[in-house]
């Protein structure tokens, strides 16, 4: 007999107490428990997932409901399309999709204080702990969730967000390494602040900005499209900012790490020799004037280079397809692609790039070699 989604009034009021933020630590740990048991339960999860972001907000303060009771019969009406046949089951998915939507805005009346709760396993992982919720794209996926004051984020693959249980009630603040693009709602009377691992934090109200801040990359870049955002740099005592309008940039260089320049940011440099980047080590440079899109376009599944270096594209091939890229010579390193790549496989990328570039490849399994092509006239 399949396990279902919980019939247990306990586990019920369990859910309902963590969507109204309510929930203590040893109810988390046992919801966590039992989403782990089994691929049912997380197929649950999936299946309301996919039907809450189809829900009209507009009826949220028209319906009140018995939610637990509502609890019950969305996993009822689950399994009853589960056991149609498949001649009966499109016309009856139909019907269950209108009832689960009404569902899903009793529990959004309820009192729901956690959106990203209904994406747990929704191509994501998100734990909880001790009132920290964390999100986390793993490499070689992308991933989007919505906090509960309704800010969407699409987090890149290999990054992570955590924020506390006192979110969107005594503040707005959320940890991130890796990259994100931010949608923001707005809120006048409570800022929404971005920490990352370096000594840079970023303090907006509502607008829409991209955040890249891997842990093991030697730069901080965030790039403005919408509204206006601050760039704080350093404590209290000795805070630094600047103030980004759209379509800016800025790049923070870090004490430690790899630096990949775009070409926008070696402008900005105007030389990218090793002494000027030592100099501009914990500094900030600003850009007045980027294409957003190089920047953005990846939480569009779609990756945008201008004139970007091998190594530094490589890096990213890595995170977006989950791959291991190995150079045959440091000289490959520094050539430059331009163009644009769009839902093709790992394969079709490095056919397009060696068709510009004079490379030839190897894939085996998920370790890709690359090597300078002898014979291409280019």
């Amino acid at each position: 007999m399949k396990t279902s989604f919980p019939m247990d009034d306990q586990l019920n009021q369990i859910i309902i107490n963590y969507l109204k933020g309510e929930a203590s630590s040893d109810e988390q740990q046992k919801l966590s428990r039992w989403l782990d048991q089994n691929t049912e339960n997380k197929k649950r999860f999936d299946q309301f997932n996919d039907i809450w972001f189809g829900t009209s907000k507009g009826l949220q303060a028209k319906l009140k409901f018995d939610a637990i009771g509502a609890l019950k019969k969305v996993n009822h009406k689950i399994s009853l399309s589960e056991e149609q046949p498949n001649s009966k089951k499109l016309i009856e998915m139909t019907r269950i999709q209108a009832f689960l939507r009404i569902a899903a805005v009793v529990l959004i009346t309820f009192g729901l204080s956690s959106l990203a709760f209904w994406q747990f396993y929704s191509g994501k992982k998100i734990s909880i702990s001790d009132s920290i919720t964390e999100v986390t794209a793993p490499i070689g996926s992308k991933s989007k969730v919505t906090l509960p004051d309704g800010t969407k984020i699409w987090l890149n693959a290999g990054s992570t967000i955590r924020y506390n249980g006192n979110f969107n009630k005594i503040n707005r603040e959320i940890k991130l390494e890796g990259e994100a693009y931010f949608d923001v709602t707005k809120n006048k009377q409570m800022p929404f602040i971005v920490h990352t691992l370096s000594n840079i934090n970023i303090r907006v109200l509502g607008t829409a900005f991209n955040l890249k801040a891997y842990p093991r990359e030697g730069s901080v870049e965030t790039t403005l499209v919408r509204g206006s955002l601050i760039v704080e740099q350093g404590g209290s005592k000795e805070k630094k900012v600047t103030t980004l309008a759209p379509n800016q940039r800025a790049t923070y260089i870090k004490k430690e790490g790899r630096v990949f320049l775009s070409e926008i940011d070696k402008q900005t440099l105007k030389t990218e020799s090793p002494q000027k980047l030592d100099q501009l080590k914990e500094k900030v440079l600003f850009a007045p004037k980027v294409e957003t899109e190089i920047f953005t376009s990846w939480k569009d599944n779609k990756l945008v280079f201008r004139n970007e270096g091998f190594e530094s594209l490589a890096v990213k091939l890595e995170r977006w397809y989950g791959v291991q890229i190995n150079f045959a010579g440091d000289e490959i390193k520094n050539y430059h692609f331009n163009g644009a790549i769009e839902n093709e496989t790992i394969n079709d990328v490095f056919n397009i790039i060696s068709y510009t570039l004079p490379i030839k490849y190897t894939i085996k399994h998920n370790i890709i070699t690359v090597s300078k092509n002898l014979r291409s006239k280019q």
